[in-house]
Protein backbone atom coordinates (compact mmCIF):
# COMPACT_ATOMS: atom_id res chain seq x y z
CA UNK A 1 0.00 0.00 0.00
CA UNK A 2 0.95 3.86 0.06
CA UNK A 3 3.23 5.30 2.50
CA UNK A 4 0.62 7.22 4.97
CA UNK A 5 1.14 9.30 8.21
CA UNK A 6 -0.82 6.71 10.36
CA UNK A 7 -0.73 3.39 9.23
CA UNK A 8 -4.15 1.50 8.05
CA UNK A 9 -6.49 -0.52 10.11
CA UNK A 10 -5.60 -3.93 8.66
CA UNK A 11 -7.75 -5.67 11.15
CA UNK A 12 -11.19 -3.80 9.45
CA UNK A 13 -9.75 -3.77 6.21
CA UNK A 14 -8.86 -7.58 6.54
CA UNK A 15 -12.54 -8.05 6.82
CA UNK A 16 -14.48 -5.30 4.48
CA UNK A 17 -11.84 -5.34 1.27
CA UNK A 18 -13.57 -9.14 0.59
CA UNK A 19 -16.81 -7.58 -0.44
CA UNK A 20 -15.31 -5.53 -3.33
CA UNK A 21 -11.22 -5.69 -3.73
CA UNK A 22 -10.55 -9.08 -2.58
CA UNK A 23 -13.37 -9.86 -5.44
CA UNK A 24 -11.58 -7.13 -7.87
CA UNK A 25 -8.31 -9.43 -7.52
CA UNK A 26 -10.30 -12.60 -8.21
CA UNK A 27 -11.51 -11.47 -11.42
CA UNK A 28 -7.54 -10.44 -12.06
CA UNK A 29 -6.11 -13.56 -11.56
CA UNK A 30 -7.80 -15.32 -14.19
CA UNK A 31 -6.17 -13.31 -16.70
CA UNK A 32 -3.02 -15.78 -17.01
CA UNK A 33 -3.01 -19.20 -17.82
CA UNK A 34 -0.44 -20.20 -14.74
CA UNK A 35 1.69 -22.84 -14.97
CA UNK A 36 2.20 -23.61 -11.75
CA UNK A 37 6.15 -22.61 -10.72
CA UNK A 38 5.90 -19.04 -11.19
CA UNK A 39 8.08 -16.51 -9.30
CA UNK A 40 5.47 -13.86 -8.30
CA UNK A 41 5.83 -10.72 -6.46
CA UNK A 42 1.86 -9.27 -5.13
CA UNK A 43 2.82 -5.60 -5.21
CA UNK A 44 1.06 -3.99 -1.93
CA UNK A 45 -0.22 -7.29 -0.71
CA UNK A 46 -2.22 -5.36 2.01
CA UNK A 47 -3.98 -7.71 4.43
CA UNK A 48 -2.32 -11.03 2.30
CA UNK A 49 -6.14 -12.30 1.52
CA UNK A 50 -5.34 -12.67 -2.57
CA UNK A 51 -1.64 -13.48 -1.40
CA UNK A 52 -3.14 -16.68 -0.49
CA UNK A 53 -5.24 -17.00 -3.80
CA UNK A 54 -1.54 -16.60 -5.35
CA UNK A 55 0.55 -19.28 -3.29
CA UNK A 56 -2.59 -21.41 -4.50
CA UNK A 57 -1.36 -20.97 -8.42
CA UNK A 58 1.75 -21.28 -8.01
CA UNK A 59 2.73 -24.99 -6.02
CA UNK A 60 5.79 -24.91 -7.15
CA UNK A 61 6.61 -21.46 -7.80
CA UNK A 62 6.68 -18.74 -4.67
CA UNK A 63 5.28 -15.42 -3.86
CA UNK A 64 7.28 -12.50 -2.70
CA UNK A 65 3.88 -10.22 -0.67
CA UNK A 66 5.43 -6.65 -0.98
CA UNK A 67 3.66 -3.75 1.48
CA UNK A 68 5.45 -0.44 3.48
CA UNK A 69 2.78 -0.55 5.84
CA UNK A 70 3.58 -2.19 9.00
CA UNK A 71 -0.29 -3.13 10.16
CA UNK A 72 -0.83 -4.19 7.00
CA UNK A 73 2.48 -7.00 7.21
CA UNK A 74 1.60 -8.34 10.69
CA UNK A 75 -2.52 -9.07 9.39
CA UNK A 76 -0.42 -10.79 6.24
CA UNK A 77 1.60 -12.57 8.25
CA UNK A 78 -1.36 -14.02 10.41
CA UNK A 79 -3.28 -14.83 7.24
CA UNK A 80 -0.28 -16.37 5.43
CA UNK A 81 1.45 -18.53 8.42
CA UNK A 82 1.29 -21.94 7.42
CA UNK A 83 2.11 -21.30 4.20
CA UNK A 84 5.29 -22.24 2.59
CA UNK A 85 6.16 -20.71 -0.73
CA UNK A 86 5.16 -17.15 0.56
CA UNK A 87 7.94 -14.74 1.43
CA UNK A 88 6.97 -11.44 3.17
CA UNK A 89 8.20 -8.33 2.27
CA UNK A 90 8.09 -4.91 4.64
CA UNK A 91 9.43 -2.24 2.03
CA UNK A 92 8.26 0.42 -0.68
CA UNK A 93 6.95 -1.18 -4.06
CA UNK A 94 8.69 1.50 -5.95
CA UNK A 95 11.72 0.70 -4.19
CA UNK A 96 11.95 -3.04 -3.52
CA UNK A 97 14.36 -5.27 -4.42
CA UNK A 98 13.87 -9.29 -3.79
CA UNK A 99 17.47 -10.39 -4.67
CA UNK A 100 15.63 -12.29 -7.98
CA UNK A 101 14.07 -11.58 -11.09
CA UNK A 102 10.32 -12.25 -11.28
CA UNK A 103 7.96 -13.93 -13.65
CA UNK A 104 4.83 -12.23 -12.78
CA UNK A 105 4.00 -8.89 -11.22
CA UNK A 106 0.49 -8.79 -9.52
CA UNK A 107 -0.79 -5.94 -8.50
CA UNK A 108 -4.32 -5.46 -7.13
CA UNK A 109 -5.97 -1.64 -6.08
CA UNK A 110 -2.50 -0.27 -4.83
CA UNK A 111 -1.02 1.66 -8.06
CA UNK A 112 -3.27 4.79 -7.70
CA UNK A 113 -1.42 5.75 -4.57
CA UNK A 114 1.47 5.86 -6.54
CA UNK A 115 1.98 9.52 -8.49
CA UNK A 116 5.07 8.73 -10.24
CA UNK A 117 4.05 6.27 -12.47
CA UNK A 118 6.73 6.69 -14.90
CA UNK A 119 9.22 5.13 -12.19
CA UNK A 120 6.65 2.72 -10.85
CA UNK A 121 6.61 1.11 -14.22
CA UNK A 122 10.43 1.29 -15.02
CA UNK A 123 11.02 -0.52 -12.13
CA UNK A 124 8.36 -3.49 -12.55
CA UNK A 125 10.54 -3.38 -16.09
CA UNK A 126 13.83 -4.09 -13.71
CA UNK A 127 12.24 -7.01 -12.00
CA UNK A 128 10.73 -8.61 -14.51
CA UNK A 129 12.84 -11.35 -16.32
CA UNK A 130 13.78 -11.11 -19.82
CA UNK A 131 14.11 -13.68 -22.84
CA UNK A 132 12.22 -16.06 -19.97
CA UNK A 133 11.04 -18.94 -21.95
CA UNK A 134 7.70 -18.32 -19.66
CA UNK A 135 5.59 -15.44 -20.24
CA UNK A 136 6.66 -12.64 -17.68
CA UNK A 137 4.12 -10.01 -16.99
CA UNK A 138 2.31 -7.38 -15.46
CA UNK A 139 -0.82 -7.88 -14.16
CA UNK A 140 -2.70 -4.56 -12.21
CA UNK A 141 -5.77 -3.30 -11.75
CA UNK A 142 -6.35 0.19 -9.80
CA UNK A 143 -8.57 2.95 -9.77
CA UNK A 144 -8.68 4.44 -13.19
CA UNK A 145 -9.78 8.04 -14.64
CA UNK A 146 -13.31 8.61 -13.44
CA UNK A 147 -12.48 6.66 -10.26
CA UNK A 148 -15.07 7.77 -7.73
CA UNK A 149 -16.09 11.29 -9.50
CA UNK A 150 -19.63 11.80 -8.35
CA UNK A 151 -18.17 9.93 -4.72
CA UNK A 152 -15.53 12.47 -4.35
CA UNK A 153 -17.64 15.45 -5.83
CA UNK A 154 -19.89 15.16 -2.47
CA UNK A 155 -16.62 14.71 -0.28
CA UNK A 156 -13.90 16.94 -1.85
CA UNK A 157 -16.74 19.90 -2.76
CA UNK A 158 -19.26 19.63 -0.47
CA UNK A 159 -18.27 18.48 3.29
CA UNK A 160 -14.52 19.52 2.77
CA UNK A 161 -15.31 22.95 1.70
CA UNK A 162 -17.82 23.20 4.94
CA UNK A 163 -16.43 26.24 6.85
CA UNK A 164 -15.97 23.78 9.97
CA UNK A 165 -13.51 21.59 8.42
CA UNK A 166 -12.21 23.64 5.59
CA UNK A 167 -9.45 24.48 7.85
CA UNK A 168 -7.81 21.00 7.97
CA UNK A 169 -7.53 20.72 4.32
CA UNK A 170 -5.79 23.87 3.10
CA UNK A 171 -2.31 22.26 2.72
CA UNK A 172 -3.87 18.82 1.40
CA UNK A 173 -2.65 17.42 -1.45
CA UNK A 174 -3.88 15.27 -4.33
CA UNK A 175 -3.94 11.56 -2.58
CA UNK A 176 -4.40 9.72 -5.82
CA UNK A 177 -3.53 9.58 -9.36
CA UNK A 178 -6.44 8.05 -11.37
CA UNK A 179 -4.96 7.48 -14.71
CA UNK A 180 -6.23 7.38 -18.29
CA UNK A 181 -5.48 4.11 -20.56
CA UNK A 182 -4.01 6.16 -23.31
CA UNK A 183 -1.57 7.87 -20.86
CA UNK A 184 -1.04 4.12 -19.35
CA UNK A 185 -0.16 2.65 -22.46
CA UNK A 186 2.01 5.22 -23.58
CA UNK A 187 4.40 4.60 -20.46
CA UNK A 188 4.14 0.97 -20.13
CA UNK A 189 5.70 1.14 -24.39
CA UNK A 190 7.85 3.73 -23.71
CA UNK A 191 9.44 1.35 -20.75
CA UNK A 192 9.68 -1.59 -23.57
CA UNK A 193 6.30 -3.48 -22.64
CA UNK A 194 5.19 -5.20 -25.40
CA UNK A 195 1.52 -7.06 -26.27
CA UNK A 196 -0.44 -4.21 -23.90
CA UNK A 197 -3.95 -4.28 -23.16
CA UNK A 198 -5.02 -1.25 -20.98
CA UNK A 199 -9.00 -0.44 -20.42
CA UNK A 200 -11.12 1.25 -18.27
CA UNK A 201 -14.20 -0.84 -16.42
CA UNK A 202 -17.43 0.84 -14.49
CA UNK A 203 -17.61 -1.06 -11.62
CA UNK A 204 -20.84 0.48 -9.49
CA UNK A 205 -20.96 -1.05 -5.67
CA UNK A 206 -23.94 -1.12 -4.01
CA UNK A 207 -23.11 -1.40 -0.26
CA UNK A 208 -26.25 -2.71 1.62
CA UNK A 209 -26.65 -0.48 4.42
CA UNK A 210 -25.43 3.06 5.78
CA UNK A 211 -23.69 1.01 8.53
CA UNK A 212 -21.87 -1.02 5.62
CA UNK A 213 -21.00 1.90 3.38
CA UNK A 214 -20.23 4.15 6.52
CA UNK A 215 -17.35 1.41 7.86
CA UNK A 216 -16.18 1.30 4.28
CA UNK A 217 -15.47 4.08 3.17
CA UNK A 218 -14.18 5.46 6.31
CA UNK A 219 -11.53 2.67 6.26
CA UNK A 220 -10.52 2.84 2.14
CA UNK A 221 -11.67 5.94 0.79
CA UNK A 222 -11.70 8.96 3.47
CA UNK A 223 -8.59 7.90 5.07
CA UNK A 224 -6.52 10.11 3.28
CA UNK A 225 -8.94 12.94 4.33
CA UNK A 226 -9.35 11.59 7.77
CA UNK A 227 -5.59 11.73 8.57
CA UNK A 228 -6.03 15.85 8.12
CA UNK A 229 -7.82 15.81 11.41
CA UNK A 230 -6.38 15.43 14.23
CA UNK A 231 -9.30 15.34 16.53
CA UNK A 232 -11.42 12.32 16.75
CA UNK A 233 -14.56 13.97 17.50
CA UNK A 234 -13.83 16.25 14.61
CA UNK A 235 -12.91 13.43 12.42
CA UNK A 236 -16.86 11.43 13.43
CA UNK A 237 -18.52 14.72 12.39
CA UNK A 238 -16.91 15.01 8.91
CA UNK A 239 -18.31 11.11 8.19
CA UNK A 240 -21.72 11.87 9.64
CA UNK A 241 -21.83 14.94 7.05
CA UNK A 242 -20.73 12.95 4.29
CA UNK A 243 -23.40 10.32 5.30
CA UNK A 244 -25.90 12.64 5.72
CA UNK A 245 -25.25 14.70 2.26
CA UNK A 246 -25.27 11.49 0.64
CA UNK A 247 -28.31 9.79 2.56
CA UNK A 248 -30.53 13.27 1.75
CA UNK A 249 -29.19 14.30 -1.75
CA UNK A 250 -28.88 10.90 -3.80
CA UNK A 251 -27.10 11.82 -6.76
CA UNK A 252 -27.89 8.25 -8.16
CA UNK A 253 -30.02 8.60 -11.90
CA UNK A 254 -28.98 4.77 -12.51
CA UNK A 255 -31.84 2.04 -11.31
CA UNK A 256 -29.27 -0.07 -10.71
CA UNK A 257 -27.50 1.81 -8.11
CA UNK A 258 -28.61 2.82 -4.52
CA UNK A 259 -28.12 5.33 -1.75
CA UNK A 260 -25.13 3.91 -0.81
CA UNK A 261 -23.43 2.40 -4.54
CA UNK A 262 -19.73 3.60 -4.97
CA UNK A 263 -19.19 4.90 -8.99
CA UNK A 264 -15.76 2.79 -8.98
CA UNK A 265 -13.62 3.12 -12.67
CA UNK A 266 -11.08 -0.06 -12.50
CA UNK A 267 -7.87 0.60 -14.57
CA UNK A 268 -7.24 -2.57 -15.91
CA UNK A 269 -3.17 -3.30 -17.55
CA UNK A 270 -1.65 -6.29 -18.66
CA UNK A 271 2.07 -6.03 -20.43
CA UNK A 272 4.56 -8.30 -21.15
CA UNK A 273 8.06 -8.00 -20.80
CA UNK A 274 10.05 -9.55 -24.05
Amino acid sequence: MNENKSGWDARTYDEISRIVQYQWGLQVLKWREWNGKEIVMDAGCGSGLLTKRLAEKVPRGKVYAVDNDINMIRQAKRNLAELRNVEIVLTDIAKVKLGLEVDVIFSNAVLHWIHDQAQIFQHFWKMLKCNSSEKTELLIQCGGHGNLRRTLAVLQKKITELKEFREYFSNMSTPWYFAKPDDTSKLLKRTGFTNTNVSLHKDYINLISRKIHSRFIKIIIMKPFLEQIPEEKIKNKYLESFLHEVENNSFSSNESQTTWSLDYVRLNIIAEKP
